[in-house]
């Protein structure tokens, strides 16, 4: 009983806790776009269960898109993505799990997306990136 309490207590204090203390930091998703032969406009729509970010548009050389969040209580978080841009008459696009909440309340995660001509790579929390995904062609 006393560690189901100490539990709650502790998820209590993570979720309604200052955020002016920084008990536990957003964490952040990044798109970036590295189209350096296409050199196009990357297009981005993010959705939770709760939330459509729309559509934003990331041009080569811009800054990056980012949000942050918190996690659900429930470990319900879940973001998915699509990423899409066109050359030549023909679009390339993926949609994935960009976010996925663990089992552990996460705080302070980074997740960088890396939109590239040959693929999508992901970081997660300034670790080298990795490749996750290749475009599919229409």
């Amino acid at each position: 009983m006393n560690f189901l309490f100490n539990t709650s207590f502790l998820i209590s204090l993570l979720c309604f806790g200052s955020s002016e203390a920084s008990i536990c930091p957003k964490n952040t998703l990044v798109f970036q776009n590295s189209l350096i032969r296409a050199q196009r406009t990357l297009i981005v729509n993010c959705k939770s269960k709760d939330n459509d970010l729309g559509d934003h548009y990331v041009k080569f050389k811009d800054p990056a898109y980012n949000f942050s969040f918190h996690d659900n209580v429930i470990f319900t978080t879940q973001f998915d993505c699509s990423l899409y841009w066109d050359q030549d008459n023909l679009a390339f696009h993926k949609t994935f799990a960009a976010y996925i909440g663990a089992a552990v309340y996460r705080c302070g995660a980074l997740y960088v997306w890396n939109a590239r001509d040959d693929a999508i790579y992901l970081s997660k929390d300034r670790k080298p990136e990795k490749f996750m995904y290749d475009w599919l062609v229409q």
